[in-house]
């Protein structure tokens, strides 16, 4: 029920949000004549018709199956923007908090680890907690070899790469890096990769888009994200190359206590 509003217009805006929600015309069904998909719609209804200025959205979608979860993604964002309410979304999802955010709060353990935009929190982490939960990483435990000019070299096992070191840091200092599987870049011989380094593919799933592979060099392993047309069988020799840009350093200590 609406306080404080007359019959006619609350019949009004509940068909006006009946229709932003794509549930016109099935105001007569019960719950269990409703799909999945449906009965969430139904649920951001009954939130929409009193005109709230912030809606809380706690895991809305954590029910809904692979295909529908990101149909309704897609009409939340939209719904979002028709009605300019301020959404505040909860998830343990992260393609859901990239695909929906404008900005995107990183909790844990109660505190605020991070507060930006998709592209800064995913590409630009605050720190190692922030790199892990915002998609896959391999976090490898490495040494800082020297900085020059704001540039470190770091070492990890027989790996080694230049990367922005943070303010602070020191030679010696013990650090572990964080390198995105999909800024890894692999192919058959090392011709037109300079500075690539060998490795082993020791393991491969085919995901559909994409090839995910684990390579091995020396005692590392690396997680690596691959076109789908980039086929190299399990036990086969190749180059890989990372992009020293998208890298970043977290010192030890921030992940030994974290």
């Amino acid at each position: 029920k609406l306080r404080n509003v007359s019959k006619s217009e609350a019949r009004e805006r509940v068909d006006r949000v009946l229709d932003m929600v794509n549930l016109a015309g099935l105001e007569s069904r019960y719950p269990n004549e409703l799909s999945g998909g449906q009965q969430q719609r139904v649920a951001l209804a009954r939130s929409l018709v009193v005109e709230p200025a912030v809606l809380l959205l706690d895991e809305p979608l954590s029910n809904l199956d692979a295909k529908l979860r990101e149909r309704m993604r897609t009409e939340l964002k939209t719904l979002q923007r028709r009605t300019g309410i301020t959404f505040i979304y909860v998830t343990h999802d992260q393609t859901e908090a990239l695909a929906l955010s404008d900005h995107i709060a990183v909790m844990h353990d109660g505190r605020l680890q991070q507060y930006g935009t998709p592209r800064e929190v995913y590409c630009e982490p605050a720190n190692h907690i922030v790199a892990d939960f915002m998609g896959l990483v391999n976090l490898l435990p490495a040494r800082l070899i020297e900085v020059t000019a704001g540039t470190g070299v770091f070492e990890s096992g027989t790996l080694r790469i230049a990367i922005p070191a943070p303010q602070g840091m020191k030679a010696g200092d013990r650090v572990h890096l964080a390198i995105r599987p999909e800024t890894i870049r692999i192919q058959a011989s090392n011709a037109g990769l300079p500075g690539a380094f060998p490795a082993r593919v020791e393991e491969r799933n085919y995901l559909g888009n994409l090839n995910e592979y684990v390579l091995s060099t020396g005692e590392m392993h690396l997680r690596v994200q691959a076109d789908a047309q980039a086929y190299f069988p399990v036990g086969s020799d190749v180059f890989a190359l990372i992009d020293a840009q998208q890298c970043r350093a977290f010192a030890s200590t921030d992940t030994e206590t974290a």
